[in-house]
């Protein structure tokens, strides 16, 4: 189910690495979109750096993979996987969910009082729709 205004994506996304990358969530007792979501706004807002630029070329079945994610973290994301020389969105998303499935990829939840919640409110840059101050995912 996505959050407020989060739209549905559907990149095209290898079998093998989709599930490889849901058995990791599971295991996590993470749903596999939010994951997605998250590396893929973290990547957008300049805090978690490509394993490469790549996609695995042993990887096969591709095939459009539902994911949710705001217009402009789509686009931040879009931007920066130019400048990275990665082919396409698709192939973006498939190199941060198999980096998450072969473990070059953490999941982190930084656990804050009400008031540095709200001191990181205060810090963040007014209108930065990628959330960066709240970076839930990190290179191994």
């Amino acid at each position: 189910m996505p959050a407020a205004g989060e739209t549905e994506r559907a990149p095209n996304i290898a079998k093998n690495v989709w599930d490889a990358a849901g058995h990791r969530a599971r295991n996590e007792g993470l749903p596999l979109i939010w994951v997605a979501s998250r590396a893929l706004t973290d990547y957008a807002a300049g805090t978690l750096a490509l394993p490469r630029t790549s996609p695995n070329p042993e990887a096969r079945n591709r095939r459009g993979r539902t994911i949710f994610t705001t217009d402009a973290v789509w686009h931040a994301a879009n931007e920066r996987r130019i400048k990275d020389t990665v082919r396409s969105m698709s192939a973006l998303v498939e190199i941060l969910l198999d980096a998450y499935a072969r473990g070059e990829v953490h999941t982190h939840a930084r656990m804050v009082t009400t008031g540095q919640r709200d001191a990181l409110a205060v810090t963040s840059t007014p209108g930065d729709p990628t959330g960066a101050t709240r970076s839930t995912l990190s290179v191994a």
